[in-house]
């Protein structure tokens, strides 16, 4: 990837944005009423202090990367990540093709089923470091890992932070409403993802062997000229007849040297073979149960399900009380009920996990910190690039009082029909993906102007439907697309040559989520 490329494309793009908000009026909507003001221009100090509020707004999702590489680097340091790889893609070496197909359903389905993105970014180091493994190359590993997290978005089915918000703010109380639909495009996304990411590795195989076949000519026809050259030279050239010399005998002190070399050699390899294998077990195991715990403490059951189990756990514990002193309360400190978690409690339990990993597999504490610093330091740019992407969302998030040119962006293309219409919605939720990176702000910006335009409360799933589709194909291409960039920036691949690459796969599910929009319009 070329030096600082994804930050020239983030540059240009809010550049874009700065001219944009010199011509186009400030817009907001007021109980779905939509009023129109003055341009709000961005100054000389807004280019500077908006990147600063970004930062200062956004870091946690900077610090939890950050964390992600400290974890992978203790596991370096353990030996047990490396053995955890070389299992894995041993394993299924044959069965390559089959692991790509598992580990694409697998990222697709858990982002859909539980819309915690940031969470599943915890696995892409380990499932791209087998990818890789088994001879992938780098775009396909970041297609499969980053890119199902975004399909899976696209085609969310009970995922809270992107259906939830969804329901909420569009005052849909059946959380199934349109599942079938959402399944079936979840489906298809998916197979048309598998299929694409097949063909792409079948042609990088495939080119692979044919350099390797025209290596090993080369190589070939080197060594054929290097013969006949020799041959040359030997029947232009006399032979000289030298008299023959009694053979030097081996002194005591080379033999001596070549001893030494040789027990040097032996010693190094009975070092190998006498060391214990660390099982990888422990690992597993903490690691597993780690990850389910943190998908379910980041996911809203009360509001989804009706759940309130774990709200009534946490009254349990912070209510209780010896000699009306709370003491649990107290000694654990403040915290949110199981369901309400968000990025600063998965950096909690990721720094607690890391250490508890660390101190099992026996890592000395300065080791742990120097491990976790490394690994924290080679995820320094996809941290950057995760809060650095929402800097447009920023500026929009800071001028909610004064409206925003977006605004009136999506009232001139909503107002071109009467009624609700599949394309300028879906068309207003692209757009908007460049301003607005996480759908639940896009959603409450929109929601009333949608809920006021469209007075048949039956149409509300099918609204959703198609702005969390175009929302989430507009995250897999667009600059602003934090995940993306953060993906993009970690598997070393340049905007460029994403773009080249993913755009036939982006045409073939615009087609296809718009037809599966269409269908569903024409029978409500």
């Amino acid at each position: 990837m070329k030096k600082n490329n994804l930050l020239k494309v983030l540059t240009i793009s809010f550049l874009i944005f700065v001219v944009l908000s010199w011509i186009i009026p400030a817009g907001m909507y007021s109980n779905g009423t939509f009023s129109s003001s003055d341009p709000a221009p961005l100054g000389i100090l807004d280019l500077v202090s908006m990147p600063i509020a970004t930062f200062t707004n956004f870091c946690g999702y900077g610090i939890l990367v950050l964390i992600i590489g400290g974890f992978y680097g203790v596991l370096e340091a353990t030996g047990v990540f490396k053995s955890v790889v070389e299992k894995m893609s041993h394993s299924v070496e044959k069965k390559k093709k089959a692991f790509m197909i598992t580990t694409i359903i697998l990222f697709a389905v858990l982002s859909s089923l539980t819309g915690s993105s940031y969470v599943l970014l915890i696995l892409v180091p380990l499932f791209a470091a087998v990818l890789l493994e088994l001879g992938y190359d780098k775009i396909s590993s970041l297609t499969a890992t980053i890119g199902s997290i975004l399909v899976g978005s696209m085609a969310c089915t009970y995922g809270f932070n992107v259906n939830g918000y969804i329901n909420y703010y569009m005052g849909i109380n059946d959380l199934n409403n349109q599942m079938i639909t959402k399944v079936i495009l979840l489906v298809l996304l998916t197979l048309l993802l598998i299929l694409f990411v097949l063909k792409h590795a079948k042609k990088v195989e495939a080119k692979a062997k044919s350099m390797d076949k025209k290596e090993a000519v080369k190589v070939v026809e080197t060594k054929v000229e290097k013969k006949k050259e020799t041959a040359k030279k030997a029947t232009t050239t006399k032979k000289k007849t030298t008299s023959k010399k009694p053979a030097k005998k081996t002194t005591k002190k080379a033999n001596n040297k070549r001893r030494t070399a040789a027990f040097a050699k032996a010693d190094d390899v009975k070092v190998i073979k006498n060391k214990k294998e660390k099982s990888v077990w422990p690992f597993v195991i903490i690691f597993v149960l780690a990850f389910i715990f943190l998908l379910v403490a980041c996911y809203n059951w009360r509001y989804s399900f009706n759940v309130g189990i774990f709200e009534e756990m946490y009254e349990s514990i912070t209510s209780f009380t010896i000699k009306d002193y709370p003491i649990f309360s107290n000694l654990i400190g403040a915290f949110s009920p199981l369901g309400y978690w968000a990025v600063n409690e998965v950096c909690m339990v990721l720094v607690f996990v890391t250490f508890l990993i660390g101190w099992i597999y026996s890592v000395k504490l300065d080791d742990m910190i120097d491990a976790f610093g490394k690994g924290a330091k080679k995820a320094l740019k996809p941290a950057f690039y995760i809060v650095i992407a929402n800097l447009m969302m920023s500026v929009l998030l800071s001028n909610q009082d004064t409206g925003s040119m977006y605004f009136t962006i999506s009232n001139y293309l909503l107002e071109m029909t009467e009624d609700f219409n599949v394309f300028t919605t879906g068309l207003v939720s692209f757009i908007g993906g460049f301003f607005f990176n996480d759908m639940p702000y896009l959603i409450s910006s929109l929601s009333s102007a949608f809920t006021t335009k469209i007075t048949d409360s039956t149409l509300y799933p099918l609204v959703g439907l198609v702005m969390q589709s175009l929302h989430g194909l507009a995250m897999l291409i667009l600059p602003t697309s934090a995940i993306l960039l953060a993906g993009l920036s970690y598997f070393e691949v340049s905007y460029k040559e994403w773009f080249k690459y993913i755009w036939k796969y982006l045409v073939q599910i615009l087609v296809v989520a718009l037809l599966v929009c269409v269908i569903v319009a024409l029978f409500i």
